[in-house]
């Protein structure tokens, strides 16, 4: 379908019927009737060309402002025109709009799109130029109540000039809020329309104007919403699993699976008819030659074979098929007419169907590996579910290191019968689960995605790394698993309107995860914080402020309790500089105060450097004691090398989340506090 500009007269239009106040105006198709419109109008005016092939009117110098007589005005008429053929002589000219002139004020854009993933959005931000310049916007997926307009409108770096800034005066906010809410109902309402802008809105002491426009009408931009079909909890608690391609042979992907499912408690049956027997295990020619019933079956064979498999998985009843083999749609047309085959036998006889592209999936508490990983994950609290295989290996390795555990960990590989949704529904109902941790490169269910993680993240944590913020990284995640990626900042949006916590690196989401595993969400954003070290205090001061989080002034009944327990240069302030003499008795009598009055602090972070004098074991175990007897959150940062590394198993057995960077604990709590206002 050809894109369709509605801009000009019949934009104004549009804006005027849903109450949005637009400038006067006329289109002129000759010079006298410019004079003409002007003696209708009266001066000042502008002029605007009128063209259906010019959309951004600055590319052409095709406004000229601040026309304030008639001489001026068939100068500037001529002289539009005259250069507009120069610049483009392809482009078809309807005429001059002749518009009243706009009294200067704050310029401000409000625009929509349509992404594949959600569908039409709404941005805010600065407007004119700006907006390309600094990038200073707000986007959320529609529709949106007033109070995400309003949170919108305050998200921005540009909100202080709204609320008056130096000798600007105050904004109307009022006015803002109301044409937002006319242009969002605008934009629902015409189906047709897959993206507009108006640019700028200028907004004024007391209302506001629109005075440019554009509505793009086209194909609607629809993410791919499938058949919900409930998972059942069997995939995570197999009783009996078949390896098809199994082999003795070590170079082979099939041994590898084999040997990580030997642990697996359950029936294991290695499928390959050219071995009577693998790593001890009685092997089968087919799965249809299994005497037993058989829950799930892990395929690594060529992607030509597949079809042929899934067919004995359909006779045999599997619930569940894992293909690890590739060669599917991230391939190209050919690989995608085989998925769509192996989709449409595997849903003919019930089939569930992991990837396939897929890693496999991890279950460490019932000891099942169907991965070709040389790792297992040990178990844990946390739930993962991956586009990317190779991001599993990374993470499972460095996962045993930092003593992290999992309760699944699920490669989705192409997504081609269970999405990421799928996925989530299932390990939110898992016991074992108590936090989701999502790598997304696309999601192909973006309004049922948006719907689910709204009601799971109430009870349970969701955190989302999304790839591609770059264009690179789009073309990569294309190139990868064959995904449309949407735009960056509109996942983010989606995430934050849905209650997932969006995390900008592996090492990131996993040190979220920590915090709402191990402490759950803050009651609030009011922190004290506790160091035996100033410049810590002072950094702490730095990032408390960058991330969102209220350094809350000391109580005098509290100072009053420091000063008879603390040395005469401790701080006198929040954050709490104790001196870096500080034992960890001295923690400790701090601590006692911050529990008799409970009231005044939501978090408190407790940051211990490295001395001679304060043992990390034995200030852990306060930090512990501490957090035991509150309901309030309590952090840890243990900032060095080797010698405080005692105290961190310590932390991680008393369930407080611990951190080696400073930073990294702000930045983080900082993205749970902003979570916490969607709750």
């Amino acid at each position: 379908m050809t894109e369709r500009v509605t801009s000009g007269r019949d934009a104004y239009t549009l804006l005027r019927d849903c109450g949005i106040r637009v400038p006067k105006e006329e289109l002129a198709t000759t010079e006298e009737e410019a004079v003409d419109i002007v003696h209708r109008i009266g001066y000042p005016v502008v002029l605007k060309i009128d063209s259906p092939d010019i959309i951004h009117k600055s590319d052409v110098s095709g406004v000229v402002l601040g026309i304030r007589d008639e001489e001026g005005l068939r100068r500037a008429y001529a002289d539009l025109i005259a250069r507009v053929r120069d610049l483009r002589p392809d482009a078809g000219i309807t005429g001059v709009r002749i518009e009243e002139e706009a009294q200067a004020g704050l310029e401000l854009l409000i625009g929509g799109t349509t992404d594949p993933a959600f569908g039409k959005t709404i941005t805010f931000g600065l407007g004119g130029k700006l907006v390309e310049i600094l990038r200073d916007t707000a986007v959320r997926v529609l529709p949106v109540p007033e109070t995400e307009i309003r949170s919108m409108i305050r998200e921005i770096r540009g909100y202080h000039l709204i609320q008056g800034f130096r000798d600007e005066p105050p904004r109307d906010e009022e006015a803002l809020v109301s044409v937002m809410k006319g242009a969002s109902n605008l934009f629902l309402d015409h189906p047709e329309f897959t993206e507009f802008d108006i640019n700028p809105l200028i907004l004024y002491e007391k209302g506001s104007i629109a005075v440019d426009a554009r509505f793009v009408a086209g194909e609607e931009r629809v993410s791919m919403e499938q058949k919900c079909r409930p998972l059942t909890s069997s995939m995570l608690n197999p009783n009996a699993i078949a390896v098809v391609g199994s082999t003795p042979d070590q170079s082979k992907i099939g041994y590898t699976i084999t040997r990580n499912l030997l642990s697996f408690p359950g029936a294991l049956y290695p499928v390959n008819p050219k071995h009577d027997q693998i790593l001890g295990r009685k092997s089968f020619s087919r799965i249809t030659d299994i005497p037993d019933p058989v829950d799930m079956v892990v395929i690594a064979v060529p992607a030509k074979v597949v079809p042929s498999i899934i067919h004995d998985c359909v006779e045999k009843g599997v619930l569940t098929a894992v293909i690890i083999s590739f060669g599917f749609r991230e391939s190209g047309e050919e690989g995608r007419r085989l998925e769509e085959e192996i989709v449409s036998i595997a849903q003919s006889g019930g089939v569930r169907i992991v990837g396939p592209n897929s890693l496999g999936i991890m279950v460490p508490p019932k000891q099942i590996n169907t991965t070709f990983n040389n790792n297992s994950a040990i178990p844990g609290p946390f739930g993962f579910i991956s586009q990317s295989g190779a991001l599993i290996t990374t993470i499972v390795d460095w996962s045993v290191f930092e003593d992290i555990g999992f309760s699944a960990v699920i490669s989705a590989g192409n997504q081609s019968d269970i999405g990421f949704v799928d996925y989530i529904d299932l390990l939110a109902d898992d016991e074992e689960t108590k936090v989701i941790i999502l790598y997304i490169e696309e999601i192909r269910e973006g309004r049922r995605f948006l719907e689910t993680v709204s009601r799971i993240s109430w009870h349970k944590p969701v955190i989302a790394i999304k790839a591609g913020s770059s264009r690179i990284g789009r073309a990569a995640a294309a190139s990868h698993t064959g995904s449309l990626a949407g735009d960056y900042q509109t996942y983010r949006a989606a995430f934050r309107q849905a209650g997932v916590v969006p995390a900008d690196s592996i090492r990131s989401a996993f040190q979220i995860g920590g915090i709402l595993s191990g402490q759950g969400y803050p009651g609030g954003k009011r922190a004290v914080i506790v160091t035996s070290a100033g410049g810590f205090a002072v950094l702490s001061s730095d990032y408390a402020e960058r991330n969102g989080i209220d350094l809350v002034p000391l109580p005098q009944s509290v100072h009053t309790a420091m000063d008879l327990i603390l040395p005469p240069g401790w701080s006198g302030r929040n954050p709490i500089d104790m001196i870096g003499d500080s034992t960890a008795g001295r923690f400790a009598r701090v601590f006692d105060i911050l529990l008799q009055d409970q009231s005044f602090w939501d978090i408190a972070v407790i940051i211990s450097a490295p001395t001679a004098i304060a043992d990390p074991k034995q200030v852990a175990l306060e930090i512990v004691r501490f957090s035991e007897h509150t309901k309030n959150m309590v952090l840890a940062a243990f900032p060095g090398g080797d010698s405080v590394r005692p105290g961190i198993p310590v932390l991680r057995r008393g369930g407080v989340p611990v951190f080696s960077e400073v930073e990294d604990l702000f930045r983080s709590i900082g993205e749970v506090i902003l979570a916490t206002k969607k709750r």
